[in-house]
């Protein structure tokens, strides 16, 4: 059994919820509720109720619990309970309070794989160790090596601590991009716009951005942001990235819960056109390549083999949807384009979302 390095060696979230005799609560319902209430009893783990913040209290049930206040919780269970938080959030106020809820009680935050791969636990580190490792030795600078290893220990522990290495991402697109002749761009995963409208206020030499976006709803918010950009052009395509051309069953939920059929059963699903990122980029060359996808990244470095060995782009590729893109992806792209320098970065968010590899 590969022995662990000292820096990992931490005790597994699971291992102690399994020997907790305290009461535990979920907060929050939704798809990241359904994941940890299954992996909770799998794991022989039983959670007490479901609560939800007050005001947010509605009369439903979800999993077959009602869903209680967080003062009704409080006043039958007092404050020496377990919570297990189930769902993300940028916004301040909520960060706010789930801050108080981790000084008040004893808070984790389960990483449970969003597009699928097994739980990263223990026997998934003593597995993974080495590779693991000699990723860590890849890596350009001591900020992606840190980074690294709070991923590894957030999703062993579940304790916000190490969630705090955090960046903003403008900044962040600036100074790993910064001398490089990046004229033309491919942004997988364009949402409404957002993304692409980064990179165009951090990279003033981009003339083209081709945003590409699969859920049927967001690709007309993305349609509209891209006629009103003025620092560069911004063409709108409502594609799926792939490993072929065809169609696909899409989960559209015009949201993190978005991707292929499946991944989010409270979202409906329609057919969408998928397309490689080589016939995309048919007769263009490409200077960066972005992948956000919801955990096809893999897939569409598959469609991407082309363009990579001929253009040598840069690339952002986001590393939080499956479990083994952490290290399959940056192993792979090394691999691929072992000229480049690899980096990890992320914004501040709850939980560890938005784990980017910058490749430049």
């Amino acid at each position: 059994m590969t022995m662990i390095p000292e820096r990992w060696n931490v005790p597994s979230l699971w291992d102690s919820l399994a020997a907790e005799k305290r009461s535990i609560f979920l907060y929050g319902t939704g798809n990241g509720g359904d994941k940890i209430i299954d992996v909770c009893a799998a794991r022989g783990i039983h959670i007490t109720g479901v609560f939800a913040s007050d005001g947010f209290v509605r009369n439903r049930t979800f999993r077959d619990m009602p869903v209680q206040a967080y003062s009704d919780v409080l006043s039958a269970y007092g404050e020496d309970i377990v919570i297990l938080l189930a769902f993300g959030t940028t916004l301040p106020e909520v960060t706010a309070f789930i801050d108080t809820l981790d000084a008040r009680h004893t808070l984790y935050i389960p990483e449970v794989p969003l597009y699928g791969g097994a739980l990263f636990d223990r026997e998934q580190l003593e597995t993974h160790a080495d590779t693991l490792a000699g990723l860590r030795e890849l890596l350009a600078d001591e900020h992606s090596r840190l980074l690294l290893d709070d991923a590894i220990l957030f999703r062993l522990t579940g304790e916000k601590k190490y969630l705090a290495r955090a960046t903003d991402p403008i900044e962040d697109i600036r100074f790993l991009f910064a001398g490089l002749p990046i004229k033309t761009m491919l942004d997988g995963g364009a949402f409404r716009g957002d993304s692409a409208a980064m990179y165009a206020e951090a990279i003033p030499s981009l003339e083209v951005i081709h945003a590409a976006e699969a859920d049927a709803r967001t690709i007309r918010h993305l349609s509209a942001y891209a006629e009103t950009e003025t620092r560069c052009q911004v063409i709108s395509h409502h594609c799926a990235l792939w490993n072929s051309d065809g169609e696909m069953t899409y989960t559209a939920s015009a949201s993190r819960g978005s991707g292929a059929a499946g991944q989010n059963h409270r979202a409906k699903t329609i057919t969408v056109p998928t397309r490689t990122i080589d016939t995309l980029c048919a007769g263009q060359s490409m200077d960066l390549l972005k992948l956000d996808v919801e955990g096809a990244e893999a897939l569409a470095l598959d469609g991407a083999k082309d363009t990579l060995q001929q253009d040598r782009p840069a690339l952002s590729v986001s590393l939080y949807h499956r479990t083994e893109d952490l290290w399959q992806l940056p192993l792979r792209i090394h691999g691929i384009l072992p000229e480049k320098k690899l980096y990890l970065r992320r914004p501040a968010c709850i939980p560890f979302w938005d784990l980017t590899l910058f490749a430049t």
